[in-house]
């Protein structure tokens, strides 16, 4: 009787715990379709937002960092000032990764074209060991896009408030690597399918 209440009651419990609803994208065996849900609010809200294709909920979503900005342009430092700004300037931004660091002013939000997204590739829990520092803060998730065509793959960094950060991946030979790298967790990806 002791295991036939176990049972039951395990099969309830793992009714009421939220999971990750994987779809797989019809076109494309190897990626998710956009309409994948995991069950973290958060992430859910990204998620949706990319499978609107609006660019708008998208901005929307984005939590800017504010830096101070430099006159002297450095790789990987702060912003750099516009004309007219003195060094130290706080500046609200949207730091973004690809070849190069960049940053997405607030007051250019209105011209950000959004993403050309065509699957998703994986979500997982970031890594402490995942590339971050004071200008280029990392989420607690990561959200894995495939871009549409020639289109490099997106890395959202999402904290519970919004996107904090985005990533730009251009060799789709090194996702598998970067997920490997960055994630802690992960709660959809190649293992799940």
């Amino acid at each position: 009787m002791k295991s036939y209440a176990l049972v039951l009651f395990t099969l309830l419990l793992s009714a009421c715990v939220p999971v990750a609803t994987p779809t797989l994208d019809p076109v494309s065996k190897n990626y998710y379709s956009l309409d994948t849900r995991t069950g973290i609010p958060e992430v859910d809200e990204v998620l949706a937002a990319v499978e609107s294709g609006d660019p708008q909920m998208l901005r929307d979503l984005f939590r800017f960092t504010t830096i101070a900005c430099m006159t002297v342009n450095a790789l990987g430092g702060p912003p750099s000032c516009r004309e007219g700004e003195a060094e130290g300037t706080l500046v609200e931004v949207l730091p973004s990764l690809g070849s190069e660091g960049s940053f997405l002013r607030k007051d250019e939000i209105d011209n950000w074209p959004g993403l050309d997204i065509s699957a998703l590739y994986a979500v997982y829990r970031v890594s402490e060991n995942a590339y971050s520092e004071e200008y280029f803060p990392k989420g607690d998730y990561g959200i894995f896009l495939i871009g549409g065509e020639n289109t490099p793959g997106v890395i959202l960094q999402v904290e519970p408030d919004g996107i904090v950060r985005i990533d730009y991946v251009f060799d789709e030979s090194s996702f598998p690597v970067i997920l490997q790298r960055d994630a802690s967790e992960i709660i959809l990806g190649p293992e799940s399918r």
